[in-house]
């Protein structure tokens, strides 16, 4: 379901799109079972973690350029909502999380939780949380409900 769901809404309702059930299936690019993965992944080194989610972590302790941007970007939220129901295209937020995936997919091997001391894998871990929120969030926004394990 959620291969049909995010190819159909990835781009403007006015435009067309060619139906493609190998691309869409695929977990690589943007498509649903990427971005389902990237939430069931995400879910999975939220359980496997020495520490748990401390919302109180130390998040000046992310100073790497790659956390500033995941930030950043999960900061956006509120406004790519606002921008989608503004224009009534739900692409705005299947592409935000699209980007949000992608960002989070190439940090996963520079920046990690386990390993790591407390207090840095703490706000590596809130922001880990904090994304998977996010992506969750949309997710259920755009009728679909997220996995969290694959």
């Amino acid at each position: 379901m959620s291969a049909i769901v995010i190819q159909d809404m990835a781009a403007r309702r006015i435009k067309n799109y060619t139906f493609d059930w190998g691309r869409i299936l695929n977990f690589e690019g943007d498509t649903g079972p990427y971005l389902q993965y990237a939430h069931a992944r995400l879910c999975s080194l939220e359980r496997k973690a020495h520490v748990k989610v401390n919302p109180d972590a130390d998040v000046s302790l992310l100073t790497e350029e790659v956390t500033c941007d995941i930030i950043n970007q999960i900061s956006l939220y509120p406004d790519i909502l606002a921008a989608s129901i503004k224009s009534l295209e739900p692409c705005t937020v299947v592409q935000y999380i699209l980007k949000l995936s992608h960002s989070i997919s190439s940090a996963w091997e520079t920046i990690k939780v386990r390993g790591e001391a407390d207090d840095v894998a703490e706000a590596r871990l809130l922001m880990y949380w904090s994304a998977r929120t996010v992506i969750g969030n949309a997710l259920t926004l755009l009728g679909l409900e997220p996995v969290e394990a694959m």
